[in-house]
């Protein structure tokens, strides 16, 4: 006679047992995520409806006053030519950053002498600290300085690089370009190595140029890692704040405030912090709608 341990046991279908080891796993991830990030974005947006100065934030009272702050910050026009500046800097920034990436991606499709030395070189200013960077042009930008220099030997200039606001605002610009570049060359570049050589082939036999083929193959195919790089251009570009204010400090006059700038000397030199979280939250909602109207403009 068999007894039951002969027999392997059997589950019972709908009484499965739970395993937690997966959400374990998560678990760290998850706090993370909760405390260094949920829960800023979760206090800031909460203490731009409080009077928060000095004086109510040491205390710990801090009293709700709605819309005051929000009111405070679209009733300056300060705020407004920070806005300005924001979407202009985001805008011609991604257009020559993502240009020359591109640019620099189909480059080095071809096969060349000191390739890699190359690509290595183009990485440098991705990798160097902010800092640096932006250390290094305003030496560039200087009075006495290297681009004065050569305007000189054209016949132009000198120009006021970063004493006039219609110059300064230029030239942070520039400097974020040569800092962003590399980043859209490397996502373009990788995705345009994904793309099969046998297609470029059979559009070349069928008669097509070469910026033909980059119409109708490169770029088509290329568009989810373009709204990718877009994207994340946007979100670095409009949150950008170390390179301004170590070139400008948002002056001349207050030419070259961006809201991450602009926000900062709110809180940090005025002492307002309320008004300051309020146009933080309000630099949060226009990366969301830049996104989504990148977005529109894809589907379309």
């Amino acid at each position: 006679m068999r007894t039951n341990a002969a027999y392997p046991s059997r589950s019972i279908p709908g009484k499965a047992r739970f395993d937690a080891s997966p959400y374990l796993f998560i678990l760290p991830f998850f706090i993370f995520c909760l405390i260094l990030l949920l829960y800023p974005v979760a206090y800031s947006l909460a203490l731009s409806f409080r009077q928060a100065t000095v004086e109510t934030f040491v205390s710990g009272d801090m009293p709700f006053n709605g819309l005051t702050q929000y009111q405070a910050a679209l009733a300056d026009p300060i705020f407004w030519r920070a806005l300005l500046n924001t979407i202009l800097f985001a805008f011609f920034s991604i257009l020559f950053q993502f240009t020359i990436g591109f640019l620099l991606g189909l480059l080095f499709q071809a096969d060349f002498p000191l390739k890699n030395f190359c690509l290595a070189l183009l990485l440098i200013p991705w990798v160097s600290p902010v800092l640096t960077a932006a250390n290094i042009f305003k030496g560039l930008f200087n009075e006495a300085g290297p681009v004065n220099r050569i305007c000189h030997l054209v016949g132009l200039g000198p120009f006021p690089w970063l004493a006039d606001p219609g110059y300064a605002f230029p030239a942070t610009i520039v400097a974020n370009i040569w800092i962003g570049f590399p980043f859209n060359f490397i996502l373009l570049y990788a995705g345009m190595r994904s793309i099969p050589t046998d297609i470029y082939e059979a559009a070349k036999i069928d008669g097509a140029t070469f910026w033909q083929r980059v119409g109708y193959i490169t770029l088509p195919v290329l568009q989810p890692v373009s709204v990718a790089v877009l994207m994340l251009g946007t979100i670095y570009t409009v949150k950008v704040f170390d390179l301004v204010w170590i070139m400008t400090g948002g002056g001349p006059a207050n030419g070259t405030h961006l809201l991450s700038t602009y926000a900062y000397q709110v809180g940090f030199s005025l002492l307002n912090f309320g008004e300051a979280a309020a146009i933080a939250t309000l630099m949060v909602l226009l990366v969301v709608l830049l996104n989504l109207l990148q977005l529109l403009l894809q589907r379309r």
